[in-house]
């Protein structure tokens, strides 16, 4: 790259970094402020997904989701009237039957989209949200490992810290310092920390597995000491050295404690560092991201007097539940139904038939991420309303997710892998190269005696003798092929394993290609 065009681009990003910074930062985001913002989206919740349609899909010609709701006899007319007849849900159940949704392949653009004699080719960038011009750029691991950028608008980056605000109150942070402690390339560490900053909340530490922050960033922590934010420096906290977490917790950290923002794996490792050391940790909430808070977790984290909530989110949309603070199980959280909308569509996740209540999320504000009208994450869970009386629920939150897990990536120490050729390799590479069926093979996503995930390679017995050390190098390459990130992390937290057992079925006697158990 030649002089002039860094030049160039460097002043290209000052200036996106004061645009954002300036719309960002200019007034603080407050608690009190967030609920009553919250209940206005939730009270305009029909308008809001109404000007959404009408601005990011029907208004635009290219756009996959016009094409399918036209095949499926659908105008803004028609939709209009169902949605102020029947409410967003109802209509998006009505949508989904009629074909008009996107599985997670299809998104990925992985399959094709068939839809009775029609077919549709589809790449994540269809999806990008023609109302946002400029913004934070955060990617997701994408087919072949290529990194996929997502816009953060400014505006949509203060509607999801309103939402942290209204979390971290209902947990009762509200006065007491927050850090980050998640890989500093990760879109969820800077995002984290900016919307902290625009709480005028700026973490009092940014602690990190792994270095490399967004270009973007880099822009922005210039821009914003014009608006009085200064933004924190990055400590290193690799592996093995939550110590230095454990550290500044004793020494810098008043009484009352602190929240760190981390995954559940990071937050079990400085649980179980704490108490090997003897120190005992009262005070301290885990705001967790990237994987299942499951109860092996929570309960090392509660030995040393801390507490955990869950969080699910993904890159093109945001945070879009918030751990609930009266949980009826480890990962309750509650939806974001201000500016997000959630239904299940039952479907087939491998080649024997089993199926799963797939989640299905529309985003409702116009200004949101990515244009997402029933999209799949590969996650399901069980969705209710609970009565549950805390902050979340009095805001306007009502329903709850419980037991979130995935059928199309393993996420151990919260990095994902995507599963759609994790199911290929488990029914086609793994049979052809070692012998056996799809059936002598599977992946087990488990906590092992301490805890901590793991991921297990079945191999059924029945095979005999075999070179396991070239079932883990063959698996490994796949993944190296994916995301050279995820297997770093993996690497140095010796996450995979060969274990010769037949694999497992589900609780309705079906057999997954990837299976989650909790703790053993």
């Amino acid at each position: 790259m030649g002089l002039r065009t860094r030049v160039i681009r460097n002043i290209r990003n000052a200036a996106h970094g004061f645009a954002y910074a300036k719309r960002l930062f200019a007034r603080p985001v407050t608690p009190a402020e967030s609920i009553a913002a919250i209940r206005g989206r939730l009270a305009d919740r029909v308008g809001g997904f109404l000007t959404m349609v009408e601005r990011t899909i029907f208004a635009q010609p290219e756009s996959p989701y016009r094409a399918l709701l036209t095949a499926a006899g659908y105008d803004f007319s028609r939709l209009r009237t169902l949605v102020l007849r029947d409410g967003i849900e109802e209509t998006l159940r009505a949508l989904c039957r009629d074909g008009v949704y996107v599985s997670i392949e299809e998104f990925k653009g992985i399959h094709d989209a068939r839809r009775g004699d029609r077919t549709y080719r589809l790449t994540e960038q269809d999806f990008r949200n023609p109302l946002i011009g400029s913004g934070l750029l955060a990617s997701s691991g994408g087919t072949g490992g290529q990194r996929i950028p997502t816009i953060i608008g400014a505006a949509s980056h203060r509607v999801e810290a309103e939402r942290l605000a209204v979390a971290l109150t209902a947990y009762g942070l509200e006065d007491h310092p927050v850090a980050v402690w998640l890989p500093a390339a990760h879109g969820a560490s800077f995002w984290a920390v900016l919307a902290l900053a625009a709480m005028r909340k700026t973490p009092a530490r940014w602690f990190t597995q792994l270095s490399g922050p967004n270009p973007s960033f880099l822009s922005l922590r210039a821009s914003s000491r014009l608006y009085g934010v200064k933004l924190p420096a990055i400590t290193p906290a690799l592996f093995g050295e939550e110590h230095k977490i454990i550290q500044w917790m004793t020494h810098e950290i008043p009484a009352g404690g602190c929240g760190i923002f981390t995954t559940p794996s990071s937050a079990l490792r400085l649980a179980v560092a704490a108490e090997r050391s003897g120190v005992h940790l009262p005070g301290l909430t885990f705001l967790t991201i990237g994987e299942p808070l499951t109860h092996a977790k929570v309960t090392a984290i509660q030995r040393v007097g801390g507490r955990a909530f869950s969080s699910l989110g993904f890159t093109e949309f945001g945070r879009a539940t918030y751990g609930c603070a009266s949980p009826a199980s480890p990962d309750d959280s509650h939806i974001c139904s201000d500016c997000v909308a959630v239904i299940h569509r039952r479907r087939s996740v491998d080649r024997v038939g089993t199926e799963v209540d797939a989640l299905l999320f529309t985003a409702l504000q116009p200004d949101s991420r990515r244009v997402l009208l029933n999209v799949e994450t590969g996650d399901y869970a069980m969705m209710k309303e609970r009565r549950c009386g805390c902050l979340l629920e009095q805001v306007g939150w009502t329903w709850h997710l419980e037991g979130i897990r995935s059928f199309e990536k393993l996420n151990p120490e919260g990095l994902f892998f995507f599963g759609s050729q994790l199911v290929s390799l488990i029914e086609e590479v793994l049979p052809a190269r070692f012998g056996g069926d799809l059936t002598d093979y599977q992946l087990v996503e488990r906590e092992d005696e301490d805890g901590f995930t793991r991921l297990d390679i079945l191999v059924h017995p029945r095979l005999g003798e075999i070179d396991e050390n070239a079932v883990l190098g063959c698996v490994r390459d796949a993944i190296r092929m994916q995301n050279r990130f995820v297997d770093m992390i993996w690497d140095q937290t010796h996450v995979l394993r060969v274990h010769r057992s037949a694999p497992m079925l589900t609780g309705a006697g079906k057999l997954m290609p990837l299976h989650h158990l909790g703790s053993p």
